[in-house]
C-alpha cells in the first residue's frame, strides 16, 4: 500500500518534471514490501493475542518500506523524487494529526460538559423506538461532525 502510494506520488512528478520512473512492481523492493505488508497486517489481525497496539507493526512496516525505496531510489540517482515524496506524506501526516487533535479536544470537552449523555436523555425522554433513534443519533453524527 505504501509502495503503491509512493508509486503514485512519484510518478506524477516524475512525469511533471522529466525524470524516469522506476517500476518496482517486479523489483525485489516491490516484492518484500508486500511480503512486510501481509506480515504487519497479520500482526494487527493478531493484535488481541501480541498485545500490541495496531500502530506499532504499521509504523514500522511503513518505515522500513519507504526506507528501501529511498535505497532503490538513491541508487538510480533519483534522490529529489524520494525528498519530495517523503516531505508531502510527512505534511499529510502531520495535518492530519493536527485535524484530529483538534477535533479529539473538542469532543473531550463536551463529553466533559455531559452534552452526549444530556442529548442521550433528551431523546429517550421523547420515546423514540430503537430505529427512530438510531437514525436520529445517525443523523446527528452525520450533522455534527463536519
Amino acid at each position: 500500500m505504501m509502495t503503491a502510494g509512493l508509486l503514485l506520488l512519484t510518478s506524477g512528478q516524475a512525469l511533471a518534471s522529466g525524470e524516469t520512473m522506476i517500476d518496482l512492481t517486479s523489483h525485489w523492493v516491490g516484492i518484500a514490501s508486500l511480503v512486510i505488508f501481509f506480515l504487519a497486517y497479520l500482526l494487527v489481525m493478531a493484535e488481541e493475542f501480541t498485545h500490541l497496539r495496531k500502530s506499532k507493526p504499521v509504523m514500522l512496516a511503513a518505515g522500513i518500506m519507504w526506507a528501501m525505496i529511498a535505497l532503490v531510489y538513491q541508487s538510480q540517482g533519483i534522490d529529489h523524487e524520494v525528498e519530495i515524496a517523503v516531505r508531502h506524506n510527512l505534511l499529510e501526516y502531520a495535518e492530519l494529526m493536527l485535524f484530529l487533535l483538534a477535533a479529539m479536544t473538542y469532543i473531550n470537552a463536551m463529553d466533559e460538559r455531559l452534552v452526549f449523555d444530556s442529548l442521550r436523555v433528551w431523546l429517550v425522554r421523547r420515546g423514540l423506538s430503537f430505529r427512530s433513534l438510531f437514525w436520529a443519533t445517525g443523523l446527528m453524527a452525520f450533522f455534527i461532525s463536519p
